[in-house]
């Protein structure tokens, strides 16, 4: 479907740099750091979850170098969507969209439990007294249409601040560690050690790395927008994944030796909401420790208003094609953005919130059980169907060998290992449920079958989000408080 000027992004309106820091703050390798180190340290390898971010950055790389390749052939705000059905087939197409739009979702919700969260810690420690996570929640979701409402070019600069007084202060952390020479065991290499990285709970590991790398391929989201987007976007797609990788495997290595490996893990267990804090008080300032709080605060919003781009411009980028609702790729009549996908991604967001609201009181068993593991899978594999789509777009187009047809098909099975190990620990990811892990993969399954016709794909879009996040939980939260029922009546 061809479309209108009222349905046009605007083309030419951002540049790698602004790019780059909208990719950075969806991604928020903040979040993965301070979120995610901590649990994995203690529930999955231990101090080899440095070394998972390495082998996670280098698979990545290799996807990369493929999907660059594709995104200077297929210039779409659709991104996984447009490339999968210019590769394969429109149906495969509108899957990958389904489990990219589904894991974006996933994510942000994950974003908005943390936050959540957060923000009634802070008050209770202000005020002795906080609000619900879900309410404060809310409150951050009545501000982020707004902000995603605005040109790409405030978005950048809003969140690009953001981004850079982050990546400040974990370089500085690092630094510190190596002035010092670490901590009381010195700086070691053991968490890159292939013993300590495919250790017990790898899988378990793997799957926070894999959702801290989350977001880096939406810069391809943006090149309909771009200056020079056969260039633009390749360009941000490496130099992305290059830096993250930097950041999450240098950051949690400094982490590890500021406490010493035979300690970490204890530390973690001890009192993991504290573990980075403690180390930044103690190898800068404590008032370097409190701006680290504030930008986790910050960097949470930052990645919620880099998903609901996403978000709206994949439902934008389906809507001009006539796969769901056509009033969907209506632009905003000043700032040139799709603002009723924008709307619409915002409204489901108010519905999840308030549904998980009325039977969750811990946003982090979402954010770090049900949710992250849906997004991991369904990213995952989005971006296996990606590298098949490289493959079949590029036979008989000719193309580098390498990025055309070694890279992507290295990158699929590299991926799909990833996905089986995922997979093979989902219960454990779940809090061990049995109920939550086979709701996850039939849901799943569900949307991947679904979403060949287009009626069902607006449905999956509006309503896959409960059936795929709410239902685990609900599922869970009844069974636990079932079990001592029945223990009773018996």
């Amino acid at each position: 479907m061809r479309d209108t000027p009222e349905q046009r992004l605007k083309a030419g309106s951002v540049g790698w740099l602004q790019i780059l820091a909208l990719v950075f703050a969806t991604t928020g390798p903040l979040i993965g750091l301070v979120g995610a180190v901590p649990v994995a340290l203690t529930q999955g390898n231990g101090i080899g979850m440095a070394g998972c971010f390495l082998l996670a950055g280098l698979v990545y790389l290799v996807f990369g170098a493929g999907f660059a390749a594709l995104t200077r052939q297929v210039v779409d705000a659709g991104a996984f969507y447009a490339c999968v059905a210019r590769g394969l087939s429109r149906p495969a197409g509108l899957i990958a969209a389904g489990l990219a739009t589904t894991a974006y979702m996933a994510l942000q919700l994950c974003c908005y439990g943390l936050i959540g969260f957060f923000m009634t810690q802070l008050s209770q420690g202000v005020w002795g007294e906080g609000l619900p996570w879900w309410f404060n929640a809310l409150l951050v979701n009545a501000v982020v249409p707004f902000c995603a409402q605005r040109n790409l070019t405030f978005a950048a600069r809003l969140l690009g601040v953001l981004v850079l007084a982050e990546f400040a202060v974990l370089a500085a952390f690092a630094a510190s560690v190596l002035w010092h020479g670490g901590g009381p065991e010195g700086l070691s290499a053991q968490p890159f050690a292939p013993a300590q990285v495919f250790s017990a709970g790898f899988g378990a590991a793997m799957v926070f790395a894999v959702a801290a790398f989350a977001g880096f391929e939406t810069a391809a989201v943006y090149g309909e927008e771009a200056r020079a987007p056969q260039r633009t976007v390749p360009r941000v797609l490496l130099v992305a994944i290059l830096a993250v990788t930097a950041t999450l495997a240098g950051s949690a290595w400094a982490l590890i030796a500021a406490y010493g490996p035979g300690e970490v893990v204890d530390a973690a267990a001890r009192d993991p909401g504290a573990l980075w804090f403690s180390a930044v008080s103690r190898f800068l300032s404590p008032d370097l420790s409190t701006a680290m709080a504030v930008l986790l605060m910050t960097s949470l919003f930052a990645s919620i208003v880099g998903l609901q781009n996403a978000v709206s411009r994949y439902l934008y980028a389906l809507g001009r094609d006539g796969a769901i609702w056509p009033m969907l790729a209506q632009m905003h009549p000043q700032h040139e953005t799709p603002y009723i996908a924008n709307l619409a991604q915002a409204s489901v967001s108010i519905l999840a919130l308030a549904g998980l609201g009325l039977v969750e009181n811990d946003p982090l068993r979402i954010a770090l059980g049900s949710a992250s593991a849906l997004a991991v899978i369904a990213l995952l594999s989005a971006q296996i169907l990606v590298s098949a789509a490289v493959i079949g777009f590029f036979r008989g187009r000719g193309g580098g060998v390498w990025s055309t047809r070694i890279a992507p098909a290295a990158s699929a099975l590299a991926l799909a290992a990833l996905l089986c190990t995922v997979l093979l620990n989902l219960r454990s990811l779940t809090g061990g449920s049995a109920a939550a892990a086979w709701t996850i993969a039939i849901a799943l399954l569900a949307l991947t079958m679904a979403t060949r016709g287009s009626l069902a794909m607006w449905a999956v879009l509006s309503i896959g989000l409960f059936n795929s996040v709410m239902f685990p939980t609900i599922f869970t939260i009844a069974i636990e408080r079932l079990g001592p029922m029945t223990s009773k009546a018996s």
